[in-house]
């Protein structure tokens, strides 16, 4: 790829600086490019204009996909994204009923498609909560790319990532949810899907899921929680992997403890780590369908007394 060729897409994202619709599209298709051909060098150009994309595939038709397969999980990613965005509004760990002002929150507008890809916008609806919502500032950050964030982070890097796959057991109810939304009854089983989302920092985060790992998430997911209690301990906080969302705690006494840390407390958690703190977990074990009973799990709720905006008070509920 020329430098003159590569300095022109540069300068046609330049003068697309607007927030119309227009300005959107051309600069979603400009990510797409950036995207399809890594010698244009444009992921730092774009670095400001917050997307979400995704593709599908299905190997055993030559990569191709039906145009309702596209439709129907665009649907379902926008249940997800709208879900996970509900939860850190409503500052609650479960979100059973989504209303149409909840999709409105968290809208995803498609900004550009090609062949088994859609690319969505990110950019906010509505500017303020409604009352009584919490009061988390978005400082420009949409509720649609927080949920997209979140939904990406959560799951798998990679076709042998093991260790995400077993942290979602451990995440919260919203969490789980949301993965279900995306992999339950799909008209098509046997798409492989790709996800990433480009943030208005210039982070950029990736995931994939093969129709074989979908498999395995729709056993896990259906498990029940038992003997679950909130527990305080007085300790050091000893390691983070923040892609995939684990945190290690060694208490004074027995064997190291990890399990899942909510995005909300990742922060908290780097700025203590090697630190003597106080931090409270969610303790549960899981049964399967099957009644085999898991070893006890753990979700980080509190460090420091700073608590995750998905507390563990509302798991317990049936309802909203």
């Amino acid at each position: 790829m020329s430098s003159d060729l590569r300095d022109k897409y540069v300068r046609a994202f330049q003068t697309t600086e607007g927030s119309d619709p227009l300005s959107r599209l051309t600069r979603a298709g400009l990510q797409a490019s950036a995207e399809k051909f890594s010698g244009l060098g444009l992921p730092q150009a774009v670095a400001g204009s917050a997307g979400f994309n995704f593709r599908l595939a299905n190997p055993d038709d030559g990569g191709l996909i039906a145009a309702h397969e596209v439709g129907d999980f665009l649907q379902r990613v926008q249940k997800a994204v709208a879900r996970l965005a509900k939860a850190r509004r409503l500052r609650r760990a479960d979100i059973v009923r989504l209303q149409p002002l909840d999709l409105s929150f968290a809208r995803l507008d498609v900004a550009a498609s090609a062949a088994g890809s859609i690319i969505v916008d990110l950019q906010p609806h509505i500017e303020a909560p409604e009352e009584g919502e919490g009061d988390l500032a978005l400082d420009g950050v949409s509720w649609a790319e927080i949920g997209a964030v979140e939904l990406v982070r959560a799951l798998p890097e990679g076709h042998d990532d093991e260790a995400s796959m077993d942290s979602l057991l451990s995440a919260s109810p919203v969490m789980r949810r949301a993965v279900a939304d995306l992999i339950h009854d799909l008209p098509n089983p046997n798409l492989d899907i790709s996800l990433a989302v480009q943030r208005g920092t210039g982070e950029r985060i990736s995931s994939v899921l093969s129709a074989g790992q979908a498999v395995t998430l729709r056993e896990r997911l259906g498990v029940i929680r038992e003997e679950r209690e909130v527990i305080r301990l007085q300790g050091r906080l000893d390691g983070l992997r923040t892609r995939r969302q684990i945190f290690y705690f060694e208490p004074p006494s027995g064997s190291e403890i990890h399990g899942f840390v909510d995005d909300s407390l990742v922060s908290v958690v780097r700025d203590h780590l090697d630190q003597e703190v106080e931090v409270a977990l969610e303790s549960f074990v899981l049964r399967s369908l099957a009644g085999k009973r898991s070893q006890r799990r753990y979700r980080l709720i509190e460090v420091a007394g700073q608590q995750s905006q998905l507390p563990p008070s509302s798991e317990l509920d049936e309802d909203e």
